[in-house]
């Protein structure tokens, strides 16, 4: 076995794992989404949203970003095999993130009049986001635990402590919503946080490693590379969560809360379960090009492998859900929901984008270029937002799914702009290739899956699905050496 082939195998395992892991959250969210839409109705899931987005800033703007910049530093550290600073990065990193979290908690306190007035108009809500303070503490500290994982590159351990922390909260979170109604929304919020951070810390402490003692003023003078870089990753991530934030209430100003909640279905679905494979690579991806980040052409195979990975995985997955989407948003939600398919119908092109582009200001994050990295954030932001806002004001729903479509296209056409005239770090042929194909498979998907004629659509989409698993099944065989259905044949005992 090549050593190339041996590290596409490497890729395909963890990102089979961390989908795994993926399919499994999303199942729990499912329920819990599903419990809400039973119990609570389109306002109920709108005030969710609007709580998620408001919950993830504050952990966000709090969270300085150290849980993400520590991966970089904890990953090299242990692959060094520098025990004595592999324990110091760990112990630095829970100081600063309890003393970080902390802080969170109180100023959401404390401002829980003021951002029930910013949200909602008035303060009948301030008891709620004074409850919302303990999931932000709660969620900051998940975040570093997590962190610690990944930088250990410890996948099965990170994958149980997700699994279970979600499953708990599943089975607290959907009575909460029956007995309570909207009432319950943020007490499930406290619930799934109370558990995901008890199985994480559980596991974090069964890492090897010696408890450093070191002083309050040593812990900042140590974290002060991983504080300036997890500050650009927060401003990073809190602008995403801003833009989020400002289409919502937009939306709920310009139409209503209802319309939120129905934009809030298209979002978890395209956003959040159908970036399943998205998530799961960059578990393993970021710490594998951290400990590399000085060596160009590793990160060029590095990024390569990565996109023709998720071209892989992903293909077949849009073909499918094309033509799904109805009874899937049906399965999810309920028809009050159905309207979601209008957005979902071209948001879903974002996806296939992002799976590429990803992978490519994943490195600069690796280098530490925050300057340049602000720069695009604050710019692809901007955009974004005006164009979501401008699209849903004269196309409606349909149009924040064109803004998604558009908003990718400017992320990968800025980011391998930057990264090549910078490093000369680009995707090779073979990769535009695959990612060719995989948009013109999903186009025609696109046009197909909008006939009138029942039978045709989808004796066409079958065709195209065939085309699609095909695709991937010859990219694999290439790229690993394994024949798919060779292994099936195996399992299965066909003589």
């Amino acid at each position: 076995m090549s050593e190339k082939t041996s590290e596409y195998k490497n890729i395909f395992k963890s990102t089979f794992l961390f989908g795994f892991v993926q399919i499994f959250n999303i199942l729990t969210k499912i329920l819990l989404n599903k419990a809400a839409a039973v119990f609570l109705g389109p306002e109920g899931i709108g005030l969710i949203g609007i709580f998620q987005s408001i919950s993830q800033m504050l952990k966000t703007f709090f969270g300085l970003g150290i849980s993400q910049s520590a991966v970089r530093d904890i990953s090299k550290a242990n692959k060094d095999g520098d025990k004595a600073e592999f324990s110091l990065v760990i112990t630095s990193t829970h100081k600063i993130i309890g003393i970080i979290a902390l802080l969170g908690a109180v100023v959401t306190a404390l401002f829980s009049s003021y951002l029930s007035i910013w949200s909602f108009g008035d303060d009948s809500y301030s008891f709620a986001f004074i409850l919302l303070s303990i999931v932000v503490l709660l969620n900051i500290l998940l975040d570093g635990q997590l962190g610690i994982l990944k930088g250990m590159r410890q996948l099965r351990a990170l994958a149980k402590a997700t699994i279970f922390g979600s499953a708990t909260g599943l089975v607290t979170g959907v009575p909460l919503y029956y007995f309570f109604g909207n009432d319950g929304i943020v007490p499930t919020f406290l619930a799934v946080a109370l558990s995901s951070v008890y199985f994480s810390t559980y596991y974090v402490k069964k890492i090897g490693y010696k408890k450093s003692n070191i002083s309050l003023k040593d812990t900042f003078e140590k974290s002060s590379m991983m504080v300036k870089m997890g500050i650009a990753l927060m401003f990073v991530t809190f602008a995403g969560m801003v833009s989020d934030y400002i289409i919502k209430i937009y939306i709920s100003n310009y139409s209503d809360l209802a319309m939120v909640g129905i934009y809030q279905a298209g979002t978890t679905i395209v956003s959040g379960y159908f970036s399943i494979i998205i998530i799961a690579m960059m578990t393993d991806y970021y710490p594998r090009i951290s400990a590399v980040f000085d060596n160009n052409q590793k990160l060029i195979e590095e990024l390569n492998k990565q996109a023709k990975v998720g071209l892989i995985l992903i293909t077949p997955l849009i073909v499918t859900f094309m033509f799904i989407m109805p009874f899937f948003v049906e399965i999810l939600y309920s028809k009050e929901f159905i309207m979601s398919v209008d957005y979902m119908r071209y948001a879903i092109f974002w996806t296939l984008i992002i799976i590429v582009s990803n992978p490519i200001d994943m490195i600069l994050i690796a280098k530490q270029n925050t300057k340049i990295f602000l720069w695009a954030t604050i710019f692809y932001r901007t955009i974004g937002i005006a164009v979501s806002l401008y699209s849903f004001k004269h196309y409606g729903i349909e149009g924040l799914g064109v803004a998604m479509l558009i908003m990718g296209l400017i992320h990968i056409t800025l980011m391998q702009s930057i990264m090549y005239k910078l490093y000369e770090i680009k995707l090779d042929s073979e990769t535009i290739k695959m990612f060719l194909l995989s948009v013109l498979l999903t186009v025609v998907s696109f046009f197909t899956s909008d006939l009138d004629d029942i039978l045709v659509k989808y004796i066409f989409g079958s065709f195209i699905l065939s085309i699609s698993i095909w695709y991937s099944i010859t990219h694999f065989k290439k790229v690993t050496d394994i024949s798919i259905l060779s292994f099936i044949q195996k399992k299965i005992k066909i003589k």
